[in-house]
C-alpha cells in the first residue's frame, strides 16, 4: 500500500551513518511510522584531497538505493534529504551528487555547519522539554561537531568544528592503537578548535547541556552499564570510561556494556571530543536526547509546507540589517511574482523556484551596502557566503547567481555556480528578474506599467500598453538592452502592445 499523502520523509546523510525517518502528520503532531539506518562511514572514505574511496562510494549508493525504494511514490515536496560535513569535504561534490540523487530519487541539499547545528537544535527542542533558561545542544557526528545555544524555537548561537568521532579516530588512533599520549593529543587538538567558541558560548550561558548524537547516547548507555534508556552521564562517568577504553589498548579490544559493535570502532574519537568539550566549557553533566538532526529536518520540512519558513525570516532579517530599500524591493518583488505566475507552467517552474526568485528579488540590492558600483556582484557574494538559517548552500548559490545576473552584461560564469540540472531554470528566472529591475529603475510606482508575459514560438513576449514606450524613454532603452543580453541566455525577447494585462500594477 503506498504511503498516505500525509506522510513526510527526512533523510540525514551523515558522515558516520545515513538515517531516514518517515512520519505521519495529521495537522497537529508528527507520528513516526518508519526508520531506516545504515552505518556507511562516509567520513572514513574521504582522503585529505577530498577523494572518495570506491568501496565506500558503492556502500553509500547502495544505502541510498534502499532509501530510494522506500520513498518511491512520495510527493517530492514531502521529502527532504541533506548531506553534512563529509559532503562538504568532497573535492568534486557535484560528480558524486549526480549519481547519489539518481540512486535516492530526490535532490540532496548540502547544508552548512551552522545550518546543521540549527536543525539539530530544532530536533532536540521539539523532541524533549528543554525547560526554563538556555540549553547548550551538542551533536557529535562522524566528521564534525555542532553546538547550539538557545531557549526558544530558534537558537541564539550556532557553531561547528571539523572534528567528529570518525575523523578524530582515524587521525589520532591510526591502526586502532590507543595509548594515553594519543588520547591526550586528540583532546588537545579538539580543544584548539574550540578556543574561539568558548567566549561567545560562555557569554550567553546555559542551564543544561543536552547531547543528541549516537556517540553521546552510547556514552550514556556505557555509563549505565548497558541499562536500557539511559539518558545522562557525568564528567566522572566520562573519566571512568576513558580509562577503561585506554586500558583496552586497541579499538578491537574495547568491550563495554552498552557499546554496540558498530559504534565500537569510533567511540575513542567520540570520547576525546566529549572530554575536550568538558574541559573547554566546564561541563559536568550531559543529558541525552533521543532526537537529532533528522527530527529537526522533519519539523523544518513541515514548517516550510505550512508557511512557517525560517528562510523567509532569514531574508527579511538580512534585508533589514543591510538597509535594503523596502519600496524598491517591493516593486521588483511584485512585478517578478506577477511575471512568474504567467510563464511558470510553460517553463516548468515550481513553487521552490518561485520562492528562490522572490527572495532574490527582495535582496537584489543588498550589495549597495558595500558599494553602488557593481552592487549586483557585491550582493551575489554576500548572499552566497552569509549565514542564512534555513537555506542550503545550493539554494544560496542559486539566489546569488540570480542577483549576479540581474543587470549589466550577462556573466556566464554565474551560471556555473549552480548544478547543470538547475541551469535552465536559472537562466529563465534571471530573465524575469532582469526585466523587473529594468522597469523598476525609475524607482517610482507610477512608472511601473501594466503588462502581460507569454511564450510564442519559443520567444518571450512582453506586452505593454500602446505608446507606453514613447512616454518612458529610459525604460525603452533598458528593454532594448535586455533584448540583446537575454540572447546570451538563449532567450529571444519580443515586445508587443496590449490593451489590458494580468500583471497590471495597482
Amino acid at each position: 500500500m503506498p504511503d498516505a499523502p500525509t506522510h513526510h520523509a527526512a533523510i540525514d546523510l551523515g558522515s558516520n551513518s545515513f538515517h531516514m525517518i518517515i512520519a505521519h502528520h495529521d495537522g497537529h503532531q508528527l507520528r513516526i511510522v518508519d526508520r531506516i539506518k545504515d552505518m556507511v562511514r562516509l567520513a572514513g572514505g574521504i582522503d585529505r584531497n577530498g577523494r572518495l574511496d570506491p568501496v565506500v562510494r558503492e556502500r553509500a549508493l547502495a544505502s541510498l538505493a534502499r532509501f530510494g525504494q522506500r520513498i518511491a511514490g512520495m510527493p517530492r515536496l514531502q521529502v527532504r534529504a541533506v548531506g553534512t560535513q563529509s559532503f562538504r569535504r568532497l573535492a568534486h561534490p557535484a560528480t558524486f551528487l549526480v549519481v547519489a540523487e539518481t540512486a535516492l530519487g530526490c535532490p540532496i541539499d548540502v547544508i552548512s555547519g551552522s545550518e546543521e547545528a540549527r536543525l539539530v537544535y530544532l530536533g532536540v527542542h521539539q523532541g524533549m522539554p528543554v525547560g526554563e533558561g538556555r540549553s547548550l545542544i551538542v551533536d557529535i557526528g562522524g566528521g564534525s561537531t555542532e553546538l547550539a545555544i538557545g531557549a526558544d524555537d530558534e537558537p541564539e548561537l550556532t557553531e561547528t568544528i571539523p572534528a567528529g568521532c570518525v575523523s578524530i579516530t582515524e587521525t589520532h588512533f591510526k591502526r586502532g592503537k590507543i595509548t594515553p599520549s594519543r588520547f591526550k593529543r586528540a583532546v588537545e587538538a579538539v580543544e584548539d578548535r574550540l578556543v574561539e567558541m568558548v567566549t561567545p558560548c560562555r557569554k550567553l550561558g546555559w542551564q543544561r547541556v543536552i547531547g543528541s548524537s549516537g556517540t553521546l547516547r552510547a556514552i550514556a548507555a556505557m555509563a549505565a552499564a548497558g541499562e536500557e534508556g539511559a539518558r545522562d552521564f557525568t564528567r566522572g562517568d566520562l573519566e571512568r570510561l576513558r580509562d577503561a577504553v585506554i586500558a583496552a589498548g586497541h579499538v578491537d579490544r574495547i568491550d563495554l556494556p552498552g557499546l554496540s559493535a558498530r559504534r565500537s570502532p569510533v567511540i575513542i574519537g567520540g570520547l576525546a571530543i566529549v572530554e575536550a568539550l568538558s574541559n573547554a566549557l566546564g561541563i559536568e553533566q550531559f543529558e541525552v536526547s533521543p532526537s537529532a538532526l533528522r527530527e529537526g529536518l522533519l519539523h523544518d520540512l513541515i514548517g516550510r509546507l505550512d508557511h512557517s519558513d525560517p528562510r523567509a525570516r532569514s531574508v527579511a532579517g538580512m534585508a533589514e540589517r543591510l538597509g535594503c530599500d523596502r519600496d524598491q524591493a517591493a516593486r521588483v518583488h511584485d512585478w517578478t511574482q506577477a511575471a512568474f505566475e504567467q510563464v511558470a507552467d510553460d517553463w516548468q517552474l515550481d513553487a521552490h523556484h518561485r520562492d528562490l526568485l522572490l527572495w532574490a528579488a527582495q535582496l537584489h540590492e543588498v550589495g549597495r551596502s558595500v558599494n553602488h558600483h557593481h552592487h549586483h556582484r557585491h550582493g551575489a557574494y554576500l548572499v552566497a557566503n552569509a549565514d542564512m538559517p534555513g537555506f542550503t548552500r545550493p539554494e544560496q548559490r542559486f539566489m546569488a547567481a540570480l542577483i549576479a545576473l540581474q543587470r549589466g552584461k550577462v556573466q556566464s560564469e554565474a551560471i556555473d555556480w549552480v548544478p547543470q540540472r538547475m541551469s535552465l531554470a536559472l537562466t529563465r528566472m534571471a530573465a524575469l528578474l532582469r526585466l523587473a529591475v529594468t522597469l523598476a529603475r525609475p524607482r517610482d510606482d507610477r512608472a511601473m506599467p501594466d503588462f502581460s508575459l507569454s511564450l510564442s514560438d519559443g520567444s518571450l513576449v512582453l506586452g505593454l500598453p500602446p505608446e507606453w514606450l514613447d512616454g518612458h524613454p529610459l525604460s525603452a532603452r533598458g528593454l532594448g538592452y535586455q533584448q540583446r543580453q537575454l540572447g546570451k541566455l538563449g532567450l529571444e525577447l519580443d515586445i508587443d502592445t496590449i490593451t489590458g494585462a494580468p500583471g497590471a500594477a495597482e
